[in-house]
């Protein structure tokens, strides 16, 4: 891979923990900025705003933001543990 250390061959996956680290901390970030903005529109006087489809978006972001963070929280503390355990990865389909 061009960007990171991630490696894909034939039956084998290796994964850039620094980048995952990087991407989560991304994806905080994001998850945080557009619960803002969607905060942010119920204070700004909109006339005829729907507000039970604005508190929907608000929920998807704010379940986003806690996936982002726990994800964000475990790789940091990862950093400092010896053994790294992949779960709930989906079953590979042996195609004949």
């Amino acid at each position: 891979m061009e960007h990171t250390k991630n490696v894909l061959s034939y039956n084998h996956v290796g994964l850039d923990y620094l980048a995952l680290l990087r991407i989560s901390k991304t994806a905080f970030v994001h998850c945080r900025n557009e619960l803002d903005r969607y905060l942010s529109r119920t204070h700004d006087g909109t006339p005829r705003l729907n507000y039970s489809h604005l508190a929907g978006l608000i929920k998807r972001e704010a379940d986003e933001l806690v996936i982002a963070a726990e994800t964000m929280y475990t790789l940091e503390e990862g950093l400092s543990r010896e053994e790294l355990e992949v779960v709930n990865k989906p079953e590979v389909e042996v195609k004949e």
